[in-house]
């Protein structure tokens, strides 16, 4: 069994956190993409790393600095660790830092898997108001740089005082036109990053071109289930609909 395989079926007790910062892509025959699925556990252990990071920048800047007062969650990535990291910055925050409102903006990229709109689709604007604040802007991935760069300048527009980002994981290309303030690891580009948020999503989007492409439903359960890592059970309940478009 593979590095990859044990740690993506491992208990949250036996994760290597040195594995999961720069962790690589499994590959799937006749696919051009190749697939890294995220366990519950390892965002969240990500999540809080992150957060560690996000509270000493808070104590430094604390009181006369520039501390962060609002965070808005990009829909739908930023949902997932938005909500972890309320948990730490909001309920765990130190003596004599601010509270942070959290807040959420919709904006989309993607259609599906290695699917792009041609233009950034804002579709839903801020929920909080960001005038005169530091906002920190927070998503999962950074791939072409493309969402979180329209982010900050949106947000800037809306009147934001300074704007952080923070996202799970950046590739090459985001890093090298739009790099965040916090992040826990790297991936490379042409990885197809699962995060929990989206293992359903991505069945429903990727089987049908393994279908297209010659695989059985039989071949498809091994990819999801012995390549990737996906769970049995969930595999079992979706896989079907996703193969013959039921």
């Amino acid at each position: 069994m593979s590095t990859y395989q044990q740690q993506v079926h491992c208990s949250a007790s036996e994760i290597d956190i040195d594995f999961w910062r720069a962790p690589e892509g499994v590959a799937i025959p006749d696919d051009e993409l190749t697939f890294l699925l995220i366990p519950d556990a390892v965002e969240a252990m990500a999540v809080f790393t992150l957060s560690q990071q996000v509270h000493r920048y808070q104590q430094e800047q604390s009181p006369d600095g520039a501390p962060i007062t609002r965070a808005l969650m990009a829909t739908m990535g930023g949902m997932l660790p938005g909500i972890l990291l309320h948990d730490h910055l909001e309920k765990g925050r130190s003596q004599g830092t601010p509270p942070i409102e959290f807040g959420t903006i919709g904006i989309s990229l993607y259609k599906g898997p290695n699917e792009r709109y041609e233009n950034p689709q804002v579709q839903q604007d801020v929920s909080i108001p960001v005038l005169n604040d530091t906002v920190l802007i927070i998503d999962d991935l950074g791939d072409r740089g493309g969402t979180m760069d329209f982010l900050i300048q949106y947000v800037a527009e809306k009147g934001a005082k300074k704007i952080l980002t923070l996202a799970l994981y950046m590739k090459p290309m985001a890093m090298s036109i739009c790099p965040v303030d916090f992040f826990f690891g790297e991936l490379q580009q042409d990885i197809w990053v699962i995060t929990p948020r989206e293992y359903v999503e991505t069945i429903v989007k990727r089987v049908p071109v393994w279908k297209s492409r010659g695989a059985s439903l039989g071949e498809c359960r091994r990819r999801l289930v012995d390549i990737i890592g996906y769970p049995q059970a969930l595999t079992d309940y979706y896989l079907e609909k996703a193969f013959t478009g039921g």
